[in-house]
C-alpha cells in the first residue's frame, strides 16, 4: 500500500507501469551484435538518463512509443522489437488491472527526480518485504 501512496502522491503511475514493465525484459532490451558492437554501445550511450536504469529503461520506452512502435527504430537503434512488445504487453496488462481497480492513472513526464524517488522506494520496500 506504501507504494500505492507514493506513486498517487508524486503522480507518476504511468511512469512506474513503464518502468516495471521494462524491468520484465531488461535482460532483452538492448541487442549487441558481434560484428556491430561499437554501433551499439554508441546508440545505447544516447538512451541514458542520469539517475539510473530505470529512467534509461523508461526513456527507450518512451521514444518506441513516440516512433509509432517502429520496428525500424529498433533495427537503427539496437533495441530487440520483440521485448519491446512483450513490455508493452506488461504495461498494457498492468494498466487493465489498475483500471480494474479504479486506481486513478496519472503522470508526471517531466519530473524524472519524482519517478526515480518512488522507483527507488519501491525497490527497498520491496526487497525488505522479502
Amino acid at each position: 500500500m506504501y507504494c500505492l501512496n507514493q506513486y498517487f502522491r508524486y503522480k507518476c503511475v504511468e511512469q512506474i507501469l513503464t518502468i516495471a514493465a521494462m524491468l520484465s525484459v531488461i535482460n532483452f532490451v538492448f541487442l549487441r551484435p558481434k560484428d556491430k558492437v561499437e554501433n551499439a554501445d554508441k546508440a545505447r550511450v544516447n538512451f541514458f538518463r542520469p539517475g539510473g536504469d530505470h529512467l534509461t529503461l523508461l526513456n527507450v520506452y518512451d521514444q518506441w512509443v513516440e516512433t509509432g512502435y517502429s520496428a525500424q527504430w529498433c533495427v537503427e537503434n539496437f533495441i530487440q522489437h520483440s521485448s519491446m512488445i512483450r513490455a508493452h504487453n506488461v504495461r498494457e496488462r498492468l494498466k487493465g488491472l489498475m483500471e480494474r481497480l479504479e486506481i486513478e492513472i496519472s503522470s508526471n513526464p517531466n519530473d524524472s527526480v519524482a519517478t526515480r524517488k518512488v522507483g527507488r522506494n519501491t525497490i527497498c520496500q520491496t526487497t525488505s518485504a522479502r
